[in-house]
């Protein structure tokens, strides 16, 4: 279940959606726009010489154009449930750990709540700082509980 067939892990595919959120949010762009360039980027086969160019992996694609089609309830939900911590004190890794994280938790069909949960830990655990794992986890933890309140 972890490696589709010709193609990267999903935990491989999950990060570069999150390094892509965080590029986006960094340079305050859609998404969907770093999502083209690299693909544009692969086609011309630059993907050989810069390694951001590679042609994202399907699974990248589905987590950062759903991050980009709900970026606004995501971001109303990280508002309302971090309890006090808001997204502009977040680290801005946590901050894009959190945005794919509840994405996947909320509207992913394919990967149950704990493996995303343990993922978006994880990738805080290894990306930011020593507290971020427990605060991404407990954060979306809220969040898969109240799922259904969500959608």
């Amino acid at each position: 279940m972890n490696a589709p067939p010709g193609g990267p892990s999903r935990t491989a595919a999950r990060r570069r959606a999150v390094e892509l959120v965080f590029e986006a949010l960094q340079r305050d762009l859609d998404p969907r726009q770093l999502l083209g360039r690299r693909s544009e980027l692969a086609s011309a086969g630059w993907d050989a010489e810069l390694p951001d160019a590679a042609a994202p992996a399907p699974y990248t694609v589905e987590l950062v154009e759903g991050v980009a089609a709900r970026q606004g309830e995501i971001s109303e939900w990280l508002d309302t449930y971090s309890q006090g911590w808001p997204q502009s004190r977040m680290p801005a890794v946590d901050r894009a750990i959190l945005y794919v994280g509840a994405y996947e938790v909320v509207f992913g069909q394919d990967v149950p709540d704990p493996v995303a949960l343990k993922a978006a830990a994880d990738l805080a655990g290894k990306l930011s700082t020593d507290k971020s794992a427990d605060f991404v986890s407990g954060l979306l933890g809220r969040l898969s509980k109240i799922k259904s309140t969500l959608v």
